[in-house]
């Protein structure tokens, strides 16, 4: 007896249905069970594989920060164990074979305490699909008898027990010659027509499947030579309905005689269990870069044109995506991020879907040695390797590898964020660029896509990430991005609201979209007038911010009159950094001798830095020839209390304050010979 845990999604299922038929070639009479979650991917295809199926509670691990979510992730694990148990007791299986995601945790915990108790003999081994394996498997991962492994580099996360032996492609993933898949498939494709086949993955991809929705008016100009087969998705939640949402998407886009031409050259379904004919008789294949996804493809050697999902564990489709790109076996298109009907979502444009696509199918030399090199991609072979090691059989290997390249993994968000932030504090002037740091123009578009996509994450703090990762990689394009999260003014959720949240943009979200702003330097009209709101923002720290940027902007102001006004009336917040950051702004920005009267009413403050950055402020209007100088200026300012309430040797508002005096003596004396 074989259980079988694993899913969520059919690149965690797919693997442990392809296992199990090559134990059942080795021992037809093997009995199988398969573990998941009622409702995912696996309550299709195991069925419709004609497997029996159980199912228990998991969901996913969403971290050790405390929250809701990780309360219902331990109740629910709680639970899923309890069921596991039951099942483990009356199954009693020989092998246990666990191929990722949440799902396997439940039995792998209890079959570890049962085994402990002496309850349980049964042989634990996992497949690991990606470079980086995520939270739970790295934990799942060190209770198995051995981790099978995708790739190389993930030995480092399993060196006692970790075994390489490549992607388990199942059975009905195979060369099949074209004319026999046509003849095989119950709909009709035209006959001159290159086929290319678009699927996001068993649950189907929103960004996928309105991107080639948004593309099929651009195609239909290529009727007769195109025809598009859509594999839409099987996920069904109130997040996302795969089919419904691509339906009402169809409606909405095209008019009824449009969708009439459409028909002519596209066809969709949820699911093709008949995958393989599909891939046989497709000329080109669009989808995500998830391992089982690539290596499918590279199996019956086909060209792809990946759009991988960014920000996942390891960044493992990236790295796959990058892989195979480099490997000269796809093209690649990152999502971008849009804002639509008020909302930040990930994108691809129709319009730069449909070129590509087109771009690509009318290069037969390109597409043929895409193919070529798709072939040669995968580590082949990977099922004798597994069976052979669940046996426990000597592998002799003599057949060529895998020519996959080793790549150069990705900076996390957070080493990214460290060495941008250094070289950008060390740049001198406006000398910073990231490509100092990055070097890679391929990687720096891959970070700047993968910045912008946290700024559509459900989590503030990963926004906020976001908004410094865009700013620090200057990605100018999501400006318009950034000014709708300055001014987004939706109410945080009623808890965090009584805790001292306002909006679900925090605070520290809108101060450093300011930041960012000049970081990536760049200023017009439309951002003045945002930036001027901001002075309005409930939060101090943003309106110190708005000061500081307009300081930064000063001479590429459009309205320094109006700044003038709201600076000075800013004088009077009572928030320390707000006040001495707008004092500092009116030397840049001040534009009459209201500026130096309302500075110097601040001489006696009993803050000393915000009389110290009036005096700078002042010396600053002095050199842009603002404010006159004379012994009466000279007279008045020595009104200032220059005493500190530091313990340091040395008192910053004294140096102020003997620059402003030395600037107006020099200013005098410049009068004089002039006036000689």
């Amino acid at each position: 007896r074989v259980l079988l845990t694993g899913g969520g999604t059919g690149g965690h299922v797919n693997p442990a249905l392809a296992i199990a038929e090559a134990i059942k070639e080795r021992e037809p009479d093997v009995e199988f069970l398969y573990v998941g979650v009622q409702g995912k991917a696996e309550s299709v295809i195991v069925t419709r594989a004609g497997y029996p199926i159980k199912y228990i509670d998991a969901v996913a691990f969403p971290g050790f920060r405390p929250s809701l979510s990780l309360v219902k992730f331990l109740l629910t694990l709680s639970l899923g164990m309890v069921k596991s148990f039951w099942i483990l007791v009356h199954y009693q299986p020989r092998w246990i074979i666990g191929t990722g995601g949440y799902v396997c945790a439940p039995i792998i915990f209890t079959h570890t305490i049962m085994k402990y108790l002496g309850m349980s003999r049964a042989k634990v081994f996992i497949h690991e699909q990606n470079s980086v394996p995520g939270k739970l498997n790295a934990l799942v991962g060190r209770f198995a008898d051995k981790v099978f492994l995708t790739f190389p580099e993930t030995l480092e996360h399993f060196p006692k027990n970790g075994v390489v032996v490549g992607y388990p492609v199942r059975r009905s993933v195979k060369v099949v010659e074209k004319e026999t898949a046509l003849a095989s498939l119950d709909f009709k494709v035209p006959a001159e027509a290159k086929v290319v086949f678009v699927f996001g993955g068993s649950q189907g991809a929103r960004t996928i499947n309105r991107a080639i929705v948004d593309a099929l008016g651009e195609l239909l100009d290529w009727e007769g030579k195109i025809f598009i087969i859509h594999g839409m998705g099987i996920l069904h939640s109130k997040e996302y309905d795969a089919v419904k949402d691509t339906e009402e998407r169809l409606k909405q886009r095209y008019t009824e005689e449009e969708l009439r031409k459409i028909e002519k050259i596209y066809y969709r379904r949820d699911y093709f269990h008949n995958i393989g004919e599909i891939y046989a008789i497709s000329d080109l294949i669009v989808c995500r870069s998830g391992a089982g996804s690539l290596n499918e493809i590279s199996m019956v050697g086909k060209p792809a044109l990946i759009i991988p999902k960014a920000n996942l564990p390891g960044d493992h489709q990236v790295m796959n995506a990058r892989a195979m790109k480099r490997a000269g076996a796809a093209e690649i298109i990152f999502e971008d991020t849009v804002i639509e009907d008020g909302i930040i979502l990930e994108k691809v444009e129709g319009t730069v879907l449909a070129r590509k696509i087109k771009e690509l199918l009318s290069d037969e030399e390109r597409l043929k040695k895409l193919a070529e090199n798709s072939r040669k991609f995968m580590r082949r072979h990977a099922l004798e390797r597994i069976v052979n090691e669940i046996y426990e059989e000597k592998i002799t290997e003599t057949r060529p590898e895998t020519n996959n390249q080793l790549i150069q993994p990705l900076l996390s968000n957070d080493q990214l964020l460290g060495k941008l932030s250094s070289a950008y504090s060390s740049a001198v002037g406006n000398s910073y660029h990231p490509l100092d740091v990055i070097k890679d123009v391929d990687d720096l578009q891959y970070y700047r896509h993968r910045a912008a996509a946290l700024l559509t994450h459900p989590e503030w703090w990963w926004r906020n990430i976001g908004v410094k990762l865009v700013g620090l990689l200057k990605y100018q394009d999501k400006i318009p991005t950034l000014l709708h999260m300055l001014q987004d003014r939706t109410p945080d959720t009623p808890l965090k609201r009584a805790l001292g949240g306002d909006f679900r943009e925090v605070g520290f979200i809108r101060r450093n979209v300011l930041t960012a702003l000049r970081v990536i330097d760049y200023w017009d009209e439309e951002i003045e007038k945002i930036v001027l709101g901001a002075f309005n923002d409930p939060y101090y720290e943003v309106v110190a911010n708005a000061a500081r940027t307009g300081e930064y902007f000063a001479k590429r102001l459009r309205w320094p009159l109006k700044w003038q006004e709201i600076l000075i009336e800013k004088l009077n917040d009572k928030h320390l950094e707000v006040v001495t950051s707008c004092a500092s702004a009116l030397g840049a920005i001040g534009v009459n001798d209201e500026a130096v009267m309302s500075l110097i009413r601040l001489s006696s403050r009993l803050e000393w830095q915000v009389r110290d950055a009036s005096l700078r402020a002042i010396r600053t209007l002095l050199k842009r020839g603002i404010v006159q100088a004379d012994e009466k200026l000279s007279r008045t300012l020595s009104n200032f209390i220059l005493t500190s309430t530091d313990f340091r040797p040395f008192f910053s508002i004294k140096e102020s304050y003997r620059m402003v005096t030395k600037e107006i003596e020099l200013l005098l004396e410049k009068q004089k010979k002039e006036k000689h």
